[in-house]
């Protein structure tokens, strides 16, 4: 019988947690062997676990003027070594597999600033306060 774990269990926080946590450290440390990678460290923004806690999907945000192909691809170069790094940081049965994506809830907000700042919306603000 497989049981399918749900997102509010306690188990399945705790080990996002320990994960995002580890992730974070490695990230901070910026050591990582490939001769250029981050002069600012990157941010783990949020971490989503597969049901089975076998695949973790990093979501990291990048402060540099790099682009975001070029992020991804340094991240990919050195995924190896951080999956290690993260393996020593956790105590689990299992490690799970890393898979990087780009965080864009940054874009988000630009796009809901932007729409905020619209002639449209703003008078109707007006039209409200008065």
């Amino acid at each position: 019988m497989i049981l399918k774990i749900k997102k509010n269990n306690n188990r399945y926080l705790k080990v996002c947690e320990t994960i995002k946590k580890a992730v974070s450290e490695v990230l901070i440390r910026n050591d990582f062997p490939t001769a250029s990678f981050f002069k600012i460290p990157l941010s783990v923004i949020k971490l989503e676990m597969s049901p089975d806690l076998k695949i973790a999907y990093v979501y990291v945000s990048s402060y540099e003027k790099i682009s975001k192909e070029e992020v991804l691809d340094r991240i990919e170069r050195s995924k190896d070594f951080i999956a290690k790094e993260v393996v020593k940081l956790i105590e689990l049965k299992f490690s799970p597999k890393l898979i990087f994506r780009l965080d864009d809830s940054m874009d988000n907000f630009d796009k809901i600033n932007n729409l905020l700042m619209t002639d449209k919306v703003q008078n109707d603000l007006k039209k409200i306060s008065d």
